[in-house]
């Protein structure tokens, strides 16, 4: 239920603002709980009372004020939301005076309480389906318990199947949310989650991926311009409903790729970097350490070795592009190899010094 005590003293400080009267906001019994003269607040305004018993203007006149308690000269209304009455508005002066902006005055408390009102709900709807979806991917909740949540707040269960990650590097607040669900072209019913600090989740429905990257283009463009700076996405698996944290688990594993790669990331595209980020830290560390880490210190023999790996042409060629001698690269590969203890022309050993380096880049 809305709580117009919330919203008095904004409601009376931006009207003191607008024009040279006093203001009181009253609640449905009469009682001032916001005020231009401070003094007045708590107290009962019979005319106020009246106003909202009878659901009209009341003009309160020098003779009527004699007769009322707690009230001055001008005129209160009650302010109507949706067809009630919520309270009521007072505006000080000589009631002929008042009339000619008075109604102008009430329309314009109205639409801001109204608008205020819509905010809050939409508020609302958006934290719910942050905490549901906090729920979906962290518990182990029953598909029963599920469905009933999601029915709760008007979420199709049968319609989402794939959920999107975007790096946003701070935090967006819930009107950032809103004006990004009304420009984004994914999808009528596509939800934005604020997940943590510094990302947006989206649950989407089932779209065409071509429609996907396109729209994840547009939506991240518009990000930028707050946010100024390239934004890593990444993009899980299709799943049912009720699978979705698999789904939340691999556009996080694409979204670290992203992060390298510069662009937008789809999981069921990974390959080898699918191994990378499902090692512990932990093993990594130690697969670098028996591999190449005795290199690591030597810039220009790293380069050298990633220049060989990568190579589809003969040695000549790859030291014009090095711009050393062809003897020096030799030197250099020969050296390469004492330190690592390996040979770069077998298959085995180029194998694991190839993810070993593609493991320290990443890293």
């Amino acid at each position: 239920m809305f709580d117009l005590e919330s919203l008095s003293s904004k409601i009376v400080e931006e009207l003191t603002s607008l024009m040279d009267k006093n203001v009181i906001v009253t609640d449905k019994n009469g009682f001032i709980i916001a005020s231009t003269d401070s003094n007045r607040l708590n107290s009962f305004h019979e005319g106020a009372a009246i106003s909202m018993r009878n659901q009209q203007e009341l003009h309160l006149t020098e003779e009527l004020c004699n007769k009322l308690r707690g009230v001055r000269p001008g005129i209160v209304m009650p302010i109507i939301v949706s067809g009630a009455p919520i309270g009521v508005l007072g505006i000080t002066g000589k009631p002929p005076e008042v009339e000619q902006y008075a109604k102008l005055v009430k329309k314009v408390v109205e639409l801001f309480i109204t608008d205020s009102i819509s905010r809050e709900e939409k508020e609302r709807d958006i934290r719910e389906i942050e905490f549901f979806f906090f729920d979906l991917v962290t518990t182990d909740s029953s598909v029963e318990v599920i469905e009933d949540r999601a029915r709760m707040i008007n979420i199709d269960s049968s319609l989402y199947r794939r959920i999107a990650v975007i790096q946003t590097y701070q935090q967006l607040e819930i009107t950032d949310v809103e004006g990004l669900l009304k420009i984004q072209t994914l999808h009528p019913e596509l939800k934005i989650i604020r997940w943590g600090m510094e990302k947006l989740v989206l649950l989407m429905p089932d779209i065409k991926k071509e429609q996907l990257v396109e729209g994840l283009t547009s939506l991240s463009l518009r990000i930028q311009k707050k946010i100024r700076q390239k934004l890593p996405i990444g993009v899980g698996n299709f799943n049912n409903f009720h699978q979705l944290k698999d789904s939340f688990s691999q556009a996080e594993t694409a979204l670290a790729v992203s992060e390298r790669q510069g662009k937008i990331v789809f999981e069921e595209d990974l390959k080898l970097e699918l191994l990378y980020y499902s090692v512990r830290d932990e093993v990594q560390k130690e697969f670098l350490k028996r591999t190449i880490e005795p290199l690591v210190a030597e810039e220009e023999l790293m380069l050298t070795l990633e220049a060989w790996l990568k190579r589809k042409s003969s040695l000549q060629d790859l030291a014009d592009r090095l711009h050393i001698h062809k003897n020096t690269l030799i030197y250099r590969i020969n050296k390469i190899q004492n330190i690592l203890g390996v040979d770069l022309h077998d298959m085995n050993d180029l194998v694991i010094v190839y993810t070993a380096i593609r493991l320290y880049r990443k890293k």
